[in-house]
């Protein structure tokens, strides 16, 4: 994997590429006004496609770039695509047959909503063109015929799959550490971790390696590397987004989702996912069409979960807890549509008892994988996980007890009783959010995703996530920036904190409506200060 990215970026070096070149022959850019590509928004980007500010190649171009600067350092990508170049050609040529018969000062062009959109996925997502290796030593020659529909329908919505990112090992974790790929590091403190399980994707998208990117989430991934990041990391309802072709770690918790640095970013990348698919029977929900047809309520309210928060005996905590009350504060103050209450103890929703009594990873991992690895459009010579331990190409330090649980069979099987328990909790717990829900005629629950910052670079687990809430109800929940811890020496900026919001199911529009509006309110992102070698 690594040749790839060797190859894309002696391309990327170049001072003129002889695509660049070609392009720029075609679509005259207006030097006076150029594009930035850092911090660059969908929809700035298409404008300067649009006006002919910047092209597809030079896009592209310019985030290999950066990738080949950084990515050494920070080890967030696993692979570049080398088409991504062709492609990003492909999609100026596109582009310029419409601009040759268009008044370029009053421009009337509408492009597919992803069109040439450089986007990296976490590498769990199967891509014909590139292998799929859920960061595991033993699988990187793992190949498929097929794209998982994710990935088509970004193709379909014109897309650019740019890289693979790296993951913590079989998404089985939040610090991102992987036998492929190493450990990856947090841009706003390289002695700490980056959150995980989509990791690589979150720094990438943090550093600018790459325009918006998906991940996936059995408990906390999506969120917890968008917390640690200062990012955006969206989980949908549960059958919004096809998980057809994705390495899979549970057939009851897992959902794809999007990740960008704005929630609009996230919104537009959503909405291309998205869709019913007969390969996944959670598609087809016929719930699902409530969230197409979107009317914003007139008054939003908000439960604030105060269990959710630190306990306040350290210094963290107490950062934590004042990040998210100042952001709650600021909003309050500045969105008077938006109520807030405060839920009252609930015994049912602590973490800890659901990671033990409720989480289904144990139960259902080597089942769906070995699954996964039997599928037809699968070519790898490992067949099974227990092959895979056996191989011993995988990283030990980055293995949970769920990786030895499942292993074990006899309990910590679909069919033992204590999993069957487990799935009682889990409708217990759906039906105990629901009537607090109505019982104070919620918009949605707010919370800190972490308890305590995020875990320095040796640390073996992630403590203190909220994730598991959304993770086991299958509500849609969506973890963006609320601020920084103070400045250290290693953390110039300080630590990104996310705040996190969860809605009821279907009505994931709404949730990224509230979310749009803290963000812009609290406009918390700062990007990563980088000095690296």
């Amino acid at each position: 994997m690594s040749t790839m990215i060797d190859n894309a970026a002696e391309t990327a070096d170049s001072p003129n590429p002889p695509l660049f070149q070609h392009i720029m022959g075609s679509i005259e850019t207006n030097p006076d006004v150029p594009c930035a590509f850092h911090e660059l928004t969908i929809s700035q980007y298409h404008s300067a496609l649009i006006h002919g500010r910047t092209t597809c190649v030079a896009a592209i171009t310019a985030y290999i770039t950066r990738i080949n600067q950084y990515n050494s350092t920070l080890k967030a990508i696993l692979a570049i695509n080398p088409n991504a170049l062709h492609e990003a050609h492909q999609k100026d040529q596109e582009l310029a047959s419409c601009v040759d018969n268009t008044d370029r000062d009053n421009p009337q062009l509408t492009l597919r909503p992803l069109h040439g959109v450089p986007v990296i996925l976490k590498d769990t997502y199967t891509t014909a063109f590139l292998p799929t290796t859920s960061g595991v030593q033993a699988l990187r020659t793992l190949t498929t015929d097929t794209s998982c529909t994710v990935v088509q329908n970004l193709l379909n919505n014109g897309a650019i799959i740019l890289a693979k990112s790296n993951l913590h090992e079989f998404s089985l974790e939040g610090i991102t550490l992987s036998s492929l790929g190493g450990q990856t590091l947090n841009p706003y403190d390289l002695t700490r971790t980056p959150g995980g399980s989509s990791g690589g994707t979150a720094v990438a998208l943090a550093t600018n390696m790459g325009l918006v990117g998906c991940g996936g989430d059995t408990m906390n991934s999506l969120r917890s590397p968008a917390s640690a990041c200062a990012v955006v990391g969206f989980r949908p309802t549960r059958g919004q987004v096809s998980r057809r072709g994705i390495v899979p770690v549970t057939e009851t918790q897992d959902v794809a989702g999007p990740m960008g640095r704005t929630v609009g970013d996230v919104r537009i990348l959503f909405e291309a996912m998205r869709g019913e698919d007969l390969g996944d029977p959670a598609t087809s929900n016929p719930l699902r069409y409530q969230s197409l047809s979107h009317i914003r309520a007139s008054k939003i309210k908000l439960g604030i979960v105060k269990d959710y928060f630190s306990d306040g005996t350290t210094t963290e905590g107490l950062t934590i807890n004042k990040t998210i009350y100042d952001a709650l504060a600021r909003l309050r103050i500045n969105s008077p549509s938006i109520d807030l209450v405060e839920i009252p103890h609930m015994p049912d929703w602590d973490v800890l008892r659901l990671r033990t009594k409720a989480d289904t990873q144990a139960y259902e991992l080597r089942t769906v994988l070995d699954a996964f690895l039997n599928s037809q459009t699968v070519t790898t010579p490992q067949k099974s996980l227990a092959a895979i331990a056996a191989s011993g190409q995988y990283n030990s330090q980055a293995m949970t007890a769920v990786f030895d649980q499942t292993l074990q069979g006899g309990e910590f099987t679909p069919t033992s009783p204590e999993y069957y328990s487990r799935l009682e909790r889990i409708e217990s717990l759906k039906e105990s959010v629901e009537r607090c829900f109505q019982e104070y005629e919620l918009t949605a629950l707010v919370y800190p995703h972490q308890r305590q910052l995020v875990a320095s670079v040796g640390c073996t687990v992630q403590p203190g996530r909220n994730g598991i809430l959304a993770a086991l109800t299958g509500r849609p929940a969506i973890c963006f920036p609320a601020g920084f811890s103070p400045e250290t020496p290693s953390a110039p900026l300080g630590i990104p904190i996310g705040i996190e919001l969860m809605g009821q199911p279907w009505k994931d529009q709404e949730l990224l409506d509230i979310a749009q509006e803290f963000e812009s309110v609290l406009t918390a992102r700062k990007p990563p200060i980088l000095h690296l070698n």
